[in-house]
Formats: structure tokens, C-alpha cells, sequence
């Protein structure tokens, strides 16, 4: 079996490394050198589009909406299973795809995906082809035995979700469950042997918790925490806890001031490894190069897009006809004010979701916009 998967693009390609789960991105002098260096040891993809992503470079899935808890905030409104659900079969041939087309990175979340019965054949499909595998969970259904079973998967990061501090993780999943969480923290600590990391959805309510969460990642040693500012989306609707451009822009601030051994991810960080970026469309990643899979096995550019911009379903279509409907549900033609802006390489234009949620076009300014260019400001 061979570790290395080189799959050419119009910038040049990517290089995929199976054994770090890592992908390297390289122009077209680069290309050459390290067909090279690696003496054809190396498994080969050669389908480029002009100006494109041959295909998606991860996708994010719910594994079942059947979950453990009721969160307030949860934009999938888990909870019970549904009746057709992606069998194992599905996921098995769903791999088989995204290996044979170049996609190596896939996030499985839910509901709860710990608890899918067959969640550890899944994972070891998975292994077999390679594939850079993520689980996000709740973390409530781990246990001694269930880590070490999970260990010999090689799981590229093994996140938990976390809302802050006591009072705001239980307003938002329920009482008891800051407690339980940090238990499961602790049995990760102690007996899980691969990477860790954690995730925030942050709101009015526990902007005031991100440093002690970071320190709970420290303390804990996490290899990485993720920020995120929650949508009125799923059963958050109605919540009236999103946060306003001027708290996106303090938070923004205030993270960038922080200094961790854990490694802090937040939007608008600068894009410095993906070369091709302001060449392949307007936008952020989602549907150009990235795309959301659900637990029936519909897919969209992104979750918070809506139904209207389904672009298949993984049961009935062939993985090249679901990408180039990303593709082209993601062709946005860009608006000026982005455009023009010295950052556009940066942020891309920001989230397509909350311009489409809270403006109702895809290719306005980003309402939470840290520049204020957005029409709200």
C-alpha cells in the first residue's frame, strides 16, 4: 500500500500524505520535483478542471440524528433516528468515491455518531482506504473500552463539542452534562492516543468563557480548540442568542490576543497554505471545496444553505455529478465592495451562509463583515 496520493489540479496539486493525514499543496514546478523525490512510489489522480477543485477536499457529514441529548442550539434538531438512514454499506461505498477521486478528509458528526452500532466497521472501512477520519461528538458515550477500540483506527482528531463555562454549557445541553463532559475529557487524557480538540459555538451568552476554555484545553491537554459564531439555524432559531458585528469583532480581537499551547482556530484566520486561493471563485470553501453530507445521504454545499440547494443524494448519484453541482450552486459572481477589499484573499468574502440567512443572497457582504463593509453597517 502506498502512502503518498498525488492528485493533479489547475494550480498545480495536492499531495496526500496517509500516514500524517496531512495534504500538502504544490504549483506545477513543485509537482514535478516531488514526482521525483518519490520515485513513483505513489498512487496517481489525474482529472483537473480549469479554474477548479477536481473534487472536494473534505466533507462534512451527520452520521444519524439520533442523539443522547436535546441542545438547544443544535442545527440538525437531533435526536431520534430517522427510518432511512445511509446504512453501512453506503458509508463503505462512499469511501470507496472519495478514494478513487481524491476527497481524504471527511468529519462525521450527528446526533451522536457514537451512537451508530456500526460506527467501528465504518472507521475501519475507513482506515483501509486510507482516509482521514474525524469524529465530533458530545463526548457523554465514551469509556475505557470504547477509546482503546478507537485508537486503532487512526483517527485524524477526535473533537467534543463545549459551550463554555457551567452555567452556559447546561443552559444549551442540559443539566449535568458540564460535569460529564469534563469525565469524558479526563478519559481521553488518560487513555486516548491520538488527537484531540474541542469546539465552540459562540453567543451572546459565552463570549465571556473562551479564555477559560481555552485554559479547560490546556488542562486537558487538547491539541486544538475551534470557534465558530453560532447561526439562528436548526432549533437555535428563536434562541436570540447570535452574536452582533461588534461582539464578532471584540471576540475577533480578544482571540488573537491569546497565547496557548493549544493550537486556536477562528474565522478569518489568514489563508496561508492554499495556493489557489482568489482563482477558484468568490467565497468561502463551502461547495468549491467542501461539501455536507446528511444522514439520508443528501447533499448540499453547506448545511446552512438550505434544501433549495440539494445537489444530490450519495444513494442515487454518482460522486463527479454531486460535485459538479457544488460546483456550480457555488459559481458566485462576487460583489464589489468584497472584491475590491485588500483582505479578499484572506476571507474570501466571508460566510455565503449568513449573507444568505440573514440578507437572503449569497453574494452580498458578510453581515458579521470585521470591516464593516456589509450593508448593515
Amino acid at each position: 500500500m502506498k502512502r503518498y496520493f498525488l492528485v493533479k489540479e489547475y494550480f498545480g496539486s495536492r499531495l496526500y500524505d496517509s500516514l500524517k493525514k496531512s495534504e500538502f499543496y504544490l504549483n506545477e514546478t513543485e509537482t514535478v520535483k516531488i514526482k521525483e523525490i518519490l520515485a513513483e512510489q505513489f498512487n496517481e489522480i489525474n482529472q483537473p478542471r480549469v479554474g477548479q477543485m477536481s473534487a472536494p477536499l473534505k466533507i462534512s457529514m451527520n452520521l444519524t440524528k439520533l442523539c443522547n441529548l436535546r441542545c438547544k442550539q443544535c442545527f440538525s434538531n437531533s435526536g431520534v433516528k430517522l427510518e432511512k438512514e445511509l446504512t453501512t454499506k453506503d458509508m463503505y461505498k462512499l469511501f470507496d468515491a472519495m478514494y478513487e477521486n481524491g476527497t481524504f478528509f471527511i468529519c462525521l458528526g450527528g446526533g451522536e455518531p457514537l451512537t451508530r452500532k456500526d460506527l467501528l466497521d465504518i472507521l475501519k472501512y475507513g482506515k483501509s482506504k486510507q482516509l482521514a477520519i474525524s469524529i465530533v461528538s458530545n463526548g457523554l458515550l465514551l469509556n475505557k473500552e470504547l477509546i482503546e477500540k478507537l485508537n486503532e483506527m487512526n483517527l485524524d482528531y477526535f473533537w467534543v463539542s463545549f459551550e463554555g463555562l457551567k452555567e452556559n454549557h447546561e443552559y444549551l445541553r442540559g443539566a449535568g452534562t458540564f460535569d460529564k463532559t469534563l469525565k469524558s475529557l479526563e478519559l481521553l487524557k488518560k487513555f486516548y492516543k491520538g488527537k484531540t480538540a474541542l469546539r465552540m459555538s459562540i453567543n451572546k451568552r459565552n463570549l465571556g468563557d473562551v479564555s477559560s476554555l481555552i485554559k479547560i484545553a490546556e488542562n486537558y491537554n487538547i491539541d486544538l480548540i475551534r470557534f465558530t459564531p453560532l447561526l439562528d439555524f436548526g432549533r437555535a432559531k428563536g434562541l436570540d442568542i447570535t452574536i452582533d458585528q461588534d461582539q464578532y469583532i471584540r471576540f475577533l480581537d480578544d482571540i488573537k490576543k491569546i497565547k496557548s499551547k493549544v493550537k486556536i482556530v477562528y474565522p478569518n484566520m489568514p489563508i496561508n497554505n492554499k495556493i489557489w486561493v482568489g482563482t477558484n471563485g468568490f467565497g468561502c470553501h463551502c461547495g468549491k471545496e467542501a461539501i455536507w453530507i446528511d444522514e439520508v445521504g443528501n447533499c448540499s454545499p453547506c448545511i446552512f444553505w438550505g434544501e433549495k440547494y440539494n445537489i444530490g443524494n450519495i444513494k442515487q448519484d454518482s460522486y463527479v455529478k454531486i460535485w459538479e453541482k457544488s460546483l456550480n450552486a457555488s459559481n458566485i459572481a462576487g460583489n464589489k465592495v468584497c472584491l475590491s477589499c485588500k483582505n479578499y484573499l484572506s476571507c474570501r468574502g466571508g460566510c455565503r451562509a449568513r449573507s444568505l440567512f440573514l440578507l437572503k443572497n449569497l453574494d452580498d457582504v458578510d453581515p458579521l463583515c470585521p470591516l464593516k463593509k456589509n450593508k448593515q453597517s
